[in-house]
């Protein structure tokens, strides 16, 4: 292993992955159904005589999802809402695949959780603060930490659901939670969690993000920020030239990182850097995130899994931030496969990407008929999956919904020789 004194950061790898999405339970699952050139959209139910919602959306099936047994689960269920259930589902899922139990305590091991608006207990919590904040004389992190239980403004809150992840791996080494906007902050995440495992405080770091189905409110405010679509059809979908909106999703993701010197799983990915920044604008940000991961992994990518919002503005910002920094190279998103998941989005297109390596293929774009020659020499995969090689390099890109969004992350993945060996798929 490198030594501290030489500068070289440690090897970080990933050692298990987990998703929940409308194609039921596991990467494996979802990437297939891509593969298929499935769609899982359909146009919402709704409560009493109010008319259907105008944007179709993909939704989790809920029946496969179950709770742990025994007494101590039986009694934290009694707390756990629908997020909680989905993050410990999916923190089991990456945990099987690294061969952690969680039976026993692992002060080395952490949790970061990746936490929106509507997934954690503080959602109720934050605006009342924002509100008391406007009259009160504390500076405010004497205020966030006289207000908020343990908060920590270097580490940020601790989540309950973390709690819930962190009974399910035994790790007690952190629980973290990162607030963030919608779709970036799963980078975010995953870069607090490359950062934790590079600087030797962890051996092991379970980063776990739940997309809940939005409210209706939720919806219309995204819908009058950044429109949704209004279709899920063949050539409504990421990069075609008839798109015309983001459309809706939800699920959940883990992936697990460990430093390759303590590593228990196999490696199934190398994890070769993270970064999400904002800035004046969403091009800018998404330009300044795929330079600093392309500097610090010291390799150029090979395929690209974009954000591939479906919207037509957002697809040219990001086309236009990253190809000229990449090239043309095969490019696919799940978005037009289960919609925008928000909050964990980044972390189901990381498991994706690693799946990929992990079957040296890319699965197609979903419900993209005709590419739209406005985006600059794009690549997209269409109808059937594309073979990417045995030593493919992957690029994750994921940014903020919205016009005023302006935050953006990006992520380098590589495949191993195990992974290539097709024996981690699951």
């Amino acid at each position: 292993m490198p030594s501290e004194r030489d500068g070289a950061r440690p090897d970080v790898v990933v050692t298990g992955i987990g998703v929940i999405s409308p194609a039921g339970l596991g990467a494996a699952r979802l990437w297939e159904a891509m593969a298929a050139g499935k769609t899982f959209f359909g146009t919402g139910d709704h409560d009493g005589p109010a008319p259907a919602l105008p944007w179709p959306s993909a939704a989790v099936d809920t029946s496969e999802i179950t709770w742990p047994v025994g007494r101590s689960w039986a009694n934290s269920g009694k707390y756990a809402n629908q997020s909680a259930r989905w993050a410990v589902a999916v923190a089991r899922q990456a945990l099987e695949q690294a061969g952690i139990t969680g039976e026993t305590e692992d002060v080395r091991g952490g949790t970061v959780m990746a936490v929106g608006s509507s997934g954690d207990e503080l959602s109720d919590v934050i605006p009342k603060l924002a509100s008391r904040f406007r009259h009160d004389s504390r500076p405010l992190a004497k205020f966030l930490h006289d207000e908020v239980p343990d908060y920590s403004y270097i580490r940020g809150i601790p989540s309950q659901l973390g709690q819930f992840v962190s009974m399910a791996s035994g790790f007690r080494g952190s629980n973290v939670a990162v607030y963030g906007e919608a779709a970036a902050g799963g980078t975010g995440a995953l870069a607090l969690a490359a950062r934790l495992l590079e600087s030797h405080e962890l051996d092991r770091v379970l980063v776990v993000g739940v997309g809940a189905p939005l409210s209706v409110t939720a919806m219309a405010a995204f819908d009058q920020d950044e429109p949704f679509g209004t279709r899920a059809t063949a050539g409504a979908g990421p990069f075609d030239a008839d798109r015309a909106g983001t459309l809706v999703g939800q699920g959940a993701a883990a992936v697990l990182l460990e430093r390759a010197d303590a590593a228990r799983g196999p490696a199934r990915a190398r994890f070769l850097g993270c970064e999400v920044l904002a800035a004046a604008d969403l091009a800018t940000a998404a330009g300044l995130a795929v330079d600093a991961v392309l500097a610090g992994a010291g390799t150029a990518p090979s395929l690209w899994w974009a954000h591939g919002a479906g919207s037509a503005r957002l697809d040219g910002v990001e086309a236009m931030a990253v190809l000229p920094r990449v090239g043309r190279l095969p490019v696919t998103g799940s978005k037009g496969t289960i919609g925008n998941a928000f909050e964990c989005s980044a972390l189901i297109d990381t498991a994706l990407a690693v799946e990929s390596l992990a079957r040296g293929e890319l699965p197609p774009v979903g419900l993209l008929r005709r590419p739209d020659p406005e985006l600059g020499g794009l690549d997209p995969v269409m109808g059937e999956s594309r073979s990417v090689g045995p030593a493919a390099t992957a690029l994750v890109t994921a940014f903020n919904q919205g016009r005023g969004a302006s935050a953006a992350g990006a992520l380098v993945v590589a495949a191993t020789e195990s992974a290539n060996s097709g024996e981690s798929r699951g």
